[in-house]
């Protein structure tokens, strides 16, 4: 299995993707699959990922705050990614 970048198909999940729905940036989400789409590298997801996140900073919710965001790091962006890669089973 591999990283996708990837479009809903009449609002459905590709059958290529098996598991999806991740990093959202417009129309385009990421998910696992094969055989459709376009094949992302753990690389290129962190690239893609620190785009979206450059041009809109991701949130965090600060524990023991009262319902507070706050905008994440570049290094919690980068966490965030490679726990997701590592939870995929991707290396």
């Amino acid at each position: 299995m591999a990283i996708i970048k990837y479009q809903l198909d009449t609002g459905r999940i590709p059958s290529y993707i098996t598991d999806g729905g991740y990093f959202p940036v417009g129309n385009d989400l990421v998910g696992i699959g094969s055989g459709g789409g376009t094949e992302l590298s753990k690389s290129e997801l962190l690239s893609y990922v620190m785009a979206d996140h450059n041009s809109s900073p991701y949130q965090k919710v600060i524990e023991g705050e009262p319902v507070v965001a706050a905008n994440m790091t570049d290094s919690e962006v980068t966490t965030m990614v490679n726990t997701w890669c590592t939870s995929k089973g991707i290396s």
